[in-house]
């Protein structure tokens, strides 16, 4: 139920904070019309906006280092979170990229740990760490109110980060959101891998 209520998210731009208009997401509709809600501003950031964004890194004391690009830019800002072993590097993620620039909002996009330039494992990774790395782009790097855009398995993460930090997130957009193909293959597994499921269970929280 907690998990729908935050789906819907996605179909209304909030009015409270910055007086947006609700707008439903149809075949058409998406970041560009959300975004397009927002009153525009003197662009003083723009230019800042067009440069370059750097590879940098979170340092995480007990957590391994997450590699991320930023880009500074007005609020809400948008958080692009992956799918499956996929880069911050990829054809979705560097399009929302550029897609804020055109706008001038920020941007995060990031690897997760085991993942392309982070430190970690990746045969090491649960669903439970990405979860913790997604929290901590938004705890830690991310300003003010954000969108999250969540491709396949990203979706997924997006819909329980949405979940942890309600206060930050404003708006969800689902890519191909993998939302049911997790609980679906779990609620498939034969009786026999009793002990498999308790292991998803533990590392999937």
């Amino acid at each position: 139920m907690a998990v729908a209520r935050f789906a819907a998210v996605a179909a209304w731009v909030p009015c409270r904070s910055w007086g947006w208009a609700a707008v439903p997401f149809g075949p058409h509709r998406g970041l560009s019309v959300l975004l397009a809600q927002i009153p525009q501003r003197a662009p003083r950031w723009l230019p800042a906006c067009r440069q370059k964004t750097s590879l940098s890194f979170l340092n995480r004391p007990d957590l391994p280092n997450l590699a991320y690009k930023k880009l500074k830019g007005k609020s809400p800002g948008i958080i692009f979170i992956p799918g499956y072993l996929s880069y911050m590097n990829g054809t979705k993620a560097l399009a929302i990229e550029e897609f804020c620039k055109s706008l001038g909002h920020a941007c995060i996009r990031f690897d997760y740990s085991g993942v392309g330039s982070s430190d970690g494992n990746s045969e090491e990774s649960t669903l439970g760490k990405w979860r913790k790395d997604v929290l901590s782009i938004i705890d830690d790097l991310a300003d003010g109110p954000q969108i999250l855009v969540g491709s396949s398995l990203g979706g997924w993460l997006m819909l329980h980060a949405a979940i942890a930090r309600p206060e930050k997130v404003v708006a969800l957009i689902g890519v191909a959101t993998a939302a049911d193909t997790l609980v679906t293959k779990f609620n498939q597994l034969p009786v026999e891998d009793s002990g498999r499921k308790n292991y998803i269970s533990l590392h999937s929280a």
